[in-house]
């Protein structure tokens, strides 16, 4: 078995540059790091792992937590934590919590079994208590990505989602809707908490109220949004406009529209979160508001490998996102026009 001064010898470099360009690649030249890698491969070397993390005690796993990995908004994300972690040198454990908070908490306990080094959770729905001490401090390495827990000392990287949602009730009254419905996640999450926050704001803004009947709840699937979307739409006095929290529910309101013979957008805008590819392959194409995922993936490792480094981490990162207009979204028929004041 080859062993690292085999592949110093054959480098033509110290036993030292070898145990450096494998476990922290960024420190050495490139030209160095392609001469070890090289060796490495010719002599058919694999770095025992398990010896190594006896002596570190760092495993060099890192455990990503979702809420559905069904769900495709966040494979985008975990390639952006991928591509950082291996560029590190870390393996990245996907634990799908299938929003079961019980399963979220056993992947967290591997920290404490040394099993993992830290936690990238995508959701924010994992009780505090189990996240931090009585002083409110981590108790452990833990990033938030996507969500965040306002208030507290937790570390996340997301973008302003009351901000983002209400720039999409902002757009289509500018187009002339004021019937505008949504179709949100459910009422004790945060993000669609803050999301539905940004539609009121809005809509108070105008001083234009959203009726009861218009708010659809779903859990951002498209079964979710297919069957809210049967609700509003058989309204007597329908919405001209619907917004959607996520776009698979989006695209769930497009084929329920197609059924009932609604003319999309000519009869019915929708407006979808989060710009997922299938928002670019709809029929007509999905206007979205669009989250920078793997730029939130790779931010947010970036932002854990600092606390594992003993640094002391920005507690919050807060990135850009942008509605893109597509062909689902233009103004509404005369008669249903809102009349600005202006």
């Amino acid at each position: 078995m080859a062993t690292v001064k085999d592949i110093a010898k054959l480098a033509g470099v110290s036993t030292a540059t070898v145990s450096r360009a494998l476990a922290n690649p960024d420190i050495v030249t490139d030209a160095t790091k392609k001469k070890v890698e090289h060796a490495a491969a010719q002599l058919g070397y694999a770095p025992n792992a398990i010896a190594r993390s006896l002596r570190t005690q760092e495993s060099k796993t890192i455990v990503v937590i979702i809420p559905d990995i069904g769900n495709h908004f966040f494979a985008d994300i975990i390639k952006g934590i991928e591509r950082i972690a291996h560029k590190k040198g870390y393996q990245v454990l996907v634990g799908d919590a299938d929003q079961d908070m019980a399963r979220a908490n056993k992947y967290i306990d591997l920290v404490y079994s040394k099993q993992a080094d830290g936690v990238l959770s995508l959701t924010s729905e994992i009780p505090i208590e189990k996240l931090v001490d009585q002083r409110g401090q981590p108790r452990f390495p833990i990033v938030v990505a996507c969500e965040s827990y306002p208030n507290s000392l937790i570390p996340s990287v997301h973008i302003d989602q009351e901000f983002s949602a209400s720039a999409v009730i902002e757009a289509l009254i500018q187009m002339g809707h004021y019937k505008i419905g949504c179709i949100r996640g459910g009422t004790d999450n945060p993000v669609s908490l803050s999301r539905f926050k940004g539609v009121q704001r809005c809509m108070q803004k105008w001083q234009l109220r959203m009726p009861d009947a218009y708010i659809g709840l779903g859990d951002y699937s498209l079964l979710s949004g297919y069957e809210a979307a049967g609700k509003l739409l058989s309204l007597e006095d329908k919405p001209t406009a619907i917004f959607c929290f996520s776009d698979e529910m989006a695209i769930g309101v497009l084929r329920r529209a197609a059924e009932l013979g609604i003319k999309i957008p000519e009869q019915l805008s929708v407006v979808g979160f989060d710009n997922i590819p299938f928002s670019e392959f709809c029929t007509p194409q999905l206007t979205t508001v669009h989250q920078p995922r793997q730029l939130i993936g790779e931010s947010a490792m970036k932002l854990l490998l600092s606390i594992l480094s003993g640094k002391k981490p920005n507690p919050e990162i807060t990135l850009p996102a942008q509605l893109i207009f597509r062909g689902t979204t233009m103004p509404p028929p005369i008669e249903h026009r809102f009349k600005m004041d202006i």
